[in-house]
Formats: structure tokens, C-alpha cells, sequence
């Protein structure tokens, strides 16, 4: 039935109605009012029952207008009832959706990391893919956007055979760009890399086009912008959570990529990269927009149900909830710096091997990313700056640029750190550069033995020295906040009540403690089996309900990242 495949058959020069058509259809046409509002002129929103016959017939104020509901069936009878014809007289939202593919019909080059067969072949696929709304096998939100795409049969295989066949209409339609000459770059609307690094030594040698570099990671984002509208618009799973982090918040990880949460385990879906794109277009994108909706409107639905502590347990409804009134700012209030992967540990639940020193490439990613920050004023205008997810804040030079860096006294700062490398030297460098000062310190321990087989290449005594040193910076309040984490794992878990009561007796301020989750460092078997104190269905192995039976765990100093079973 749908007539409309391209943006440019929609005629933007007039006033379009809304039609509520059915249960939940209010729901529906504030979602798509809150998203198109910028992008099309909309009227009023009437209920189907109050609307009146066609446009001309009756003096309709409107000559075109846009249908909101689940049923579309049910719609086009009703609506034929009266008169009204598809495609002539009304549309439906979902029509509109194709207008968020900002990217979708442009001239694209694609140029593959240095001479990287492989970097190449993934950067045709995904650009292809993405261009033409393709949720790819090994796409990590493939459930959310599509269920027409992909076979019921996620098996390896499958997956690896409808890899391949989306690849043969991919070479041709890209291949002969890969090659493409420097001149020619002018004759292209984008030029899309695979590698950050390739992007912004482009950008740096080729000024004149450096507002045409982009990376495939911000290609996929913005031209399948409309599947992800589809995905929380046509939502209806509701949570009573009262999140608002992706109005105030922006997460910069590895490569300068973002995410509008705290912890990108929790909201996987990348805005793009501000090393290579400006901050101000990754901050008000369409897909942050389409993202920050799912919150208003109560469906969450590109949160994660099981890993977040602010969902995990509540029960889901379809009953859908009024819609929730939040702030919305032209910066993030606060930033999370998790962009440096340096550290001086190797902890299994973290990595395989000790990465200590980035390559030239990986700099090159990450001080772009920074300078960028510094450029946007951000650093200054947040709230709160958190630095150091990732790898240890004060091993990364990059990290003490952001954390020492700027002329001017910033509001606060959380520093994520091992503790191993905060000295007295340190924090006489740190100190009068904030307002606030916070720490959050990983020692995931409560003795000597435990510690160096979960913080491999720490030492304990060395650590316990700066503790001390940070317990006395806390009792003059020089330092506002000091919390200590704990990875929950099958190696410390009865440890957790030690744990506690040495945090008590330092007097810091909270005790956070955190499931572990497999970041690729296990298999799932052995994860779940030797590592995890949770099963794969997220439900708490008894022994780990035993220990928390401990009445010290009930201190209202202990934060959890599940919720009490």
C-alpha cells in the first residue's frame, strides 16, 4: 500500500493534520510530533470521530493529513468511510520516516583503513547496508529494528551466507569508489572511512573537504534513522523508570565514539564520532532525538532490560503511561571521558594483556577527540566531568590533559581510577582546579590474596597506602566524595562483607558493587559457570544471596548494579 519511498515526494510547503485513529494513537502522534516538529509544518491532532470529510468537500482546513495509529488496516476502512483516499488525503506517520535518512540518497566514496582488504570489505557492507536499510546478521540491534530482514535461524551459518549475499550488491555498487582518485573526491557528498585515524588525517590534509569526512560508524547511524524511529515509535513496552541520563549526559569512548548514558553496556547505539563530526551535531542529532524519545514517552527501547539497575526487575506493561516532562539543553550537563584504553593493570574481567601505551594511530584518535572537547567549551560548561572508564586516569597522558587541563576553575569532577598511581603528587596538581573533587576507585578486594588474582600487576600494599592517603583528603573535606567498587565475581564474592566494613572504617562515602560482564575475555560457558555469580537468565546464584544476607550489605552506603531478588 505505502506510495512513498523518497524524502523528496513529500511536499513540504504545506500544513499538514493529525489523525488519532484507535487505542494508543496519542501516544503515537506525540511521538512523531516531538521528532518532526523542525521538519514538517503540523497542525492540530484530532480524533478520528471529530474528523470531518475530505478536503474541498467540507472547507478542510488541511489538504493533506497524517494518520497515527497501530492498526493501519483498521485505519484505511475507517478513514475510506469517510471519504478519504490514501496517498491523496491522508498518509501515515511512518511515511515521514525516510526524512531521517539524512544521508540516505547522497554520493558516497568509501575509503578503507590503509590499505586494509578487511576494513575495506566491512566499510562497502555497512555503507551499503545502511544506505539501503539493511539490518545486517551481525548488527548487535538487529531484534530492535527489524523482524523482516533476517531469518527466524540465527545460526552461525545463516548468519555468515546472508552475510555474503548482502555483500554481492555491495562491491557493486562500491567497489569502483574505493579507488577513486583524489580529484574526484569533489564530485561525492561524503567521504566515508572505516578507520577514525584515516578520517582525520583526511580531514587535516584535505581542509577544503574535511566537512565532507565521515566514519561508516556515523553512516550506519544516520541512514537507518528511520528504523530506529519505527523501533520506539511502534513500541509499546512501558517501564516506570524515571531515567532522564540521555538528556544530560554524553559518554565518549575508544575513537571518539559516543552514546547518551553513563555506561554504553546499558544504551549500545552510537551518535557518532566527535573526533571526526562536531560535538553540536552529535549532541542534537536525529538519532539523539529519535534515542532521548524512547524516554519520554516511558518505552526505553533501546535501554538495556537486564543490565541496567534503573530497569532490571521492574515489570514491563503495555499499558501506556503518561508521558514524562524533562529538561533539554544545548550540552551535555555532564561528560563521561572513557576514551583511553591505557592502564598500568591487566584484570581478566577487563582484558587479555597489558595495554599500557596506545599506538600512533590510537593517539592520533584520541587527541583529536580531546581537542575537540576542549574547542567545543564543554569541559568548561558541565556540571559534572567524570575521566578515566576505560583505562587508569593517571597512567594516560591524554586523561591528564582533560583532568589538568583549561585556564578556568571547573565546576566537578569524578576521577575513575585503580588507585595504584594517586600519589601526593598527583592531587597537588588537582587540587583548587574544581569546585568538587570526587573519586571512584576500583579495588574490587578486601585482602592481599583476592586482589592480585582479580587486579593483576597491582600491588596491594601500594594501593593501601594511597588509601589512606585519599581516607585523610576525605576527613578534611578536601575531597568531596570518595566511593570504592567491587566487580562481583565468583573470585571475591565472599569478600563483599569485608569489603564493606573497610570502606565504613575509612569513612568514604559509598560502596558500589557491580555484577561482572563478559567484555570478550571469556567464553560464555566458562563466563557464566567459573566467573559470573548470575546465570545467563540474569537470576542471582544462591551463594551470592547468602553472602548479601550479611547485614552490612544492607547499609545504605552499598549501591548495586541489580536490583534485591
Amino acid at each position: 500500500m505505502r506510495i512513498l519511498r523518497n524524502p523528496e515526494k513529500i511536499n513540504n510547503d504545506i500544513t499538514y493534520g493529525i489523525i488519532e485513529s484507535g487505542e494508543g494513537s496519542k501516544k503515537l502522534s506525540s511521538d512523531f510530533r516531538y521528532v518532526f516538529e523542525d521538519r514538517l509544518k503540523l497542525g492540530d491532532a484530532v480524533c478520528f470521530d471529530t474528523v470531518g470529510a475530505v478536503s474541498g468537500e467540507s472547507g478542510s482546513e488541511y489538504d493533506m493529513y497524517i494518520c497515527c495509529a497501530y492498526d493501519h488496516e483498521d485505519a484505511v476502512r475507517s478513514l475510506s468511510a469517510k471519504g478519504f483516499v490514501y496517498g491523496k488525503d491522508f498518509l501515515f506517520a511512518e511515511d515521514f520516516f525516510c526524512l531521517l535518512d539524512d544521508w540516505k540518497n547522497s554520493e558516497i566514496a568509501y575509503k578503507a583503513h590503509s590499505g586494509d582488504l578487511i576494513g575495506c570489505l566491512k566499510a562497502i557492507m555497512f555503507g551499503y547496508a545502511a544506505k539501503h536499510g539493511i539490518v545486517l546478521p551481525e548488527d548487535p540491534h538487529r531484534d530492535i529494528l527489524t523482524e523482516k530482514h533476517l531469518p527466524a535461524n540465527n545460526s552461525h551459518a545463516v548468519q555468515r551466507f546472508f552475510h555474503a549475499l548482502y555483500m554481492i550488491p555491495a562491491l557493486i555498487e562500491a567497489f569502483p569508489r574505493i579507488f577513486a582518485n583524489r580529484k574526484d573526491y569533489g564530485d561525492y557528498d561524503h567521504i566515508c572511512f572505516y578507520s577514525v585515524s584515516d578520517a582525520v588525517k583526511f580531514r587535516n590534509d584535505h581542509t577544503e573537504l574535511a566537512y565532507k569526512v565521515i566514519t561508516v560508524e556515523e553512516l550506519k547511524a544516520h541512514t537507518m534513522a528511520s528504523l530506529y524511529m519505527k523501533a520506539v515509535y511502534s513500541d509499546r513496552r512501558q517501564n516506570s523508570c524515571s531515567c532522564d541520563v540521555p538528556f544530560n549526559t554524553l559518554w565518549i569512548g575508544r575513537n571518539g565514539t559516543t552514546r547518551l548514558c553513563d555506561c554504553p553496556d546499558f544504551l549500545d547505539i552510537s551518535l557518532g564520532n566527535i573526533g571526526v563530526t562536531g560535538t553540536s551535531e552529535v549532541w542534537n542529532s536525529t538519532l539523539a532525538k529519535i534515542i532521548r524519545l524512547s524516554v519520554i514517552n516511558n518505552t526505553y527501547t533501546f535501554c538495556s532490560r537486564n543490565l541496567c539497575g534503573k530497569l532490571s526487575g521492574d515489570k514491563e506493561q503495555t499499558l501506556l503511561l503518561e508521558r514524562r516532562a524533562v529538561s533539554e539543553y544545548d550540552h551535555p550537563l555532564n561528560i563521561n571521558v572513557a576514551n583511553d584504553y591505557v592502564c598500568n593493570l591487566h584484570c581478566p574481567s577487563c582484558r587479555k594483556c597489558i595495554h599500557a601505551k596506545n599506538d600512533e594511530n590510537e593517539e592520533t584518535e584520541i587527541r583529536c577527540c580531546i581537542d575537540s572537547l576542549f574547542e567545543s567549551g564543554w569541559l568548561e560548561k558541565a556540571d559534572k566531568l567524570l575521566v578515566g572508564g576505560g583505562g587508569e586516569a593517571f597512567l594516560s597522558g591524554n586523561y591528564k590533559r582533560v583532568i589538568y587541563g583549561g585556564s578556568e576553575k571547573r565546576n566537578s569532577i569524578t576521577i575513575m581510577t585503580n588507585g595504584t598511581l594517586f600519589t601526593e603528587e598527583e592531587w597537588e596538581k588537582l587540587q583548587g582546579k574544581y569546585e568538587s573533587i570526587s573519586f571512584m576507585v576500583s579495588v574490587d578486594a578486601a585482602g592481599k590474596e583476592t586482589y592480585e588474582k582479580v587486579r593483576c600487576g597491582g600491588s596491594f600494599e601500594r594501593l593501601m597506602k594511597n588509601m589512606d592517603f585519599l581516607s585523610e583528603l576525605r576527613r578534611l573535606n578536601k575531597v568531596d566524595s570518595v566511593k570504592v567498587i567491587m566487580i562481583v565475581q565468583k573470585a571475591n564474592y565472599t569478600e563483599i562483607p569485608a569489603f564493606i566494613r573497610w570502606a565504613k572504617d575509612k569513612g568514604f562515602d559509598g560502596v558500589s558493587l557491580s555484577h561482572i560482564r563478559n567484555w570478550g575475555t571469556y567464553d560464555d560457558r566458562d563466563f557464566y559457570e567459573n566467573v559470573s555469580m548470575f546465570d545467563m537468565s540474569g537470576n542471582m546464584k544462591p551463594e551470592l544471596a547468602e553472602v548479601l544476607a550479611d547485614p552490612v550489605c544492607m547499609d545504605p552506603m552499598v549501591n548495586t548494579s541489580w536490583k534485591a531478588q
